[in-house]
């Protein structure tokens, strides 16, 4: 397919232009890695929201691959996969335009490896805040969809669209509902430090898929009478400043709240988009699509 077509279609699907976050990845970026940005990204790009065709190496587009994060082990996966077909174009589909660690935060993409996706003629189409707020295509309504969520409705406002969803479900015992969202996001189990069992039957839940150790975001959930709160991470263990402030704001109110709080991953909470709503768009556009998984995070079973 050709790419600008491709794109074309995606800026539409997603409306890109409305959604700035050109200053959104300040804290994940130093000096090095912006000049590096500037001799690899396109100049749209640069100039623009920082969301869509991050890197422009391909005119015709054979393969599709699909990210949560653009990793150093996804993106080889891609290049040794190009390398292998001797392929004469592809393009990454992200949702994030940086790599991340639970432990760390998030990381640019190397420079050689930049190099490697070029010279591969490998693109990188970056969808970040629209693909979260799409009024149906979004990281929300995939995951509440998956957990069998009803009545839907958004909240958690994030730059021109809302990327949280709140429903009701079929009352389950919170073990049980926790159970169906590990096996939901590919997950062997939960990690016990992010499993906090207020008490309550799971029926009215709030969803915040990726980063959702905002205090904010989950006052506004219980304020909406969620009895759970189910996101990536509710507490964040990565290094870092910010991270350090949320940690003293979430101890001072956890004790205080009612509800259930649920973390799976970051990465795994929007794996779930990418699985059930993107990988079949593209497919049914007749394009060849994979979903590069991340080595670290096995699916269970």
């Amino acid at each position: 397919m050709d790419q600008v077509e491709l794109v074309r279609q995606l800026d539409a699907l997603f409306d890109v232009a409305e959604f700035d976050e050109s200053e959104a990845w300040d804290f994940a970026l130093n000096e090095t890695d912006r000049a590096v940005l500037q001799r690899y990204a396109a100049p749209a790009f640069l100039d623009g929201t920082w969301n869509g065709l991050m890197l422009d190496n391909a005119r015709e587009v054979e393969r599709v691959y699909l990210a949560v994060f653009p990793s150093r082990p996804v993106l080889d996966m891609a290049i040794a996969r190009e390398i292998d077909r001797r392929a004469s174009g592809a393009i990454i589909f992200t949702h994030h335009l940086v790599a991340y660690d639970p432990a760390h935060g998030f990381s640019a993409i190397p420079e050689a490896q930049l190099a490697d996706l070029q010279e591969q003629k490998i693109s990188l189409y970056v969808c970040h805040g629209p693909l979260d707020c799409h009024a149906e295509i979004s990281t929300g309504e995939a995951l509440a969809r998956a957990l069998r969520l009803h009545d839907l409705n958004r909240f958690a406002f994030y730059v021109n669209g809302y990327t949280g969803v709140w429903g009701s479900v079929k009352s389950a015992p919170f073990h049980a509902f926790a159970e169906r969202l590990a096996t939901v996001c590919e997950m062997r189990s939960l990690r016990y430090d992010q499993v906090c069992h207020n008490g309550h039957m799971v029926q009215k839940v709030a969803i915040v898929p990726g980063g959702g150790d905002d205090p904010d975001l989950i006052n506004e959930a219980q304020e909406l009478g969620c009895d759970t709160y189910v996101t990536g991470e509710w507490w964040p263990y990565r290094d870092g400043e910010w991270a350090a402030q949320q940690r003293i704001r979430l101890s001072d109110l956890i004790p205080c709240l009612s509800m259930n709080l649920l973390g799976s991953s970051h990465y795994s909470s929007e794996l779930v988009e990418l699985r059930d709503q993107m990988l079949g768009w593209f497919k049914d556009l007749g394009i060849d699509s994979q979903l590069l998984r991340e080595p670290s995070e096995a699916p269970a079973g």
